[in-house]
């Protein structure tokens, strides 16, 4: 990837689905810099210290799953409960801006300073997803949600892959 950006190839590079320790091994030896991390972040795994970390070194991080659990409870790694959409802070939020709870959370995540990407395969989701920024939460509304979380991911190859693979693949400490 170093050398597609000497080529003028690329202008960046990313990293994604790494943690603190291994982002700093990369800082170590890399001549390039990552520009970006991708990683899973939610309500429930909100990874203030590698947050943190990122704003250090300038790189900007981009939240996937923002959601949380949605798409993995269609494939039963989670139940409803486990919706970051569920907790009566987020309904109360929805119900105060007159928006979704999913809209809550995507602009929580907005507010932290991330790069979010949620999914969806309908229509009007789409457009839901894109009418965030006619409100703000405030500070106090922002650490009600940070007080959410779990530490729990569900992007977790340690949880799924020896079921659907026969291989104990963990990447996180």
């Amino acid at each position: 990837m170093e050398a597609l950006v000497g080529l003028g190839l690329v202008k960046d590079i990313g990293c994604s689905n790494i943690g603190v320790s291994m982002l700093r091994q990369v800082m170590q030896y890399a001549k390039v810099k990552p520009s970006i991390l991708q990683v899973e972040i939610h309500p429930f795994c909100i990874q203030t210290n590698l947050m943190r970390t990122c704003k250090e070194w300038n790189i900007h991080v981009m939240a996937y799953s923002c959601l949380g659990a949605a798409s993995y409870v269609e494939i039963g790694l989670a139940t409803e409960a486990d919706s970051c959409l569920s907790p009566q802070v987020v309904k109360d939020l929805a119900a105060k801006y007159g928006k979704s709870a999913g809209q809550v959370v995507l602009k929580w995540g907005i507010q932290r300073g991330n790069t979010i990407i949620p999914k969806t395969a309908k229509k009007e989701r789409l457009a839901e997803n894109a009418s965030l920024f006619d409100f703000e939460l405030t500070a106090e509304e922002m650490e009600s949600i940070d007080a959410l979380n779990r530490n729990k991911r569900y992007n977790d190859p340690a949880v799924y892959a020896e079921g659907a693979f026969k291989k104990f693949y963990c990447i996180y400490e």
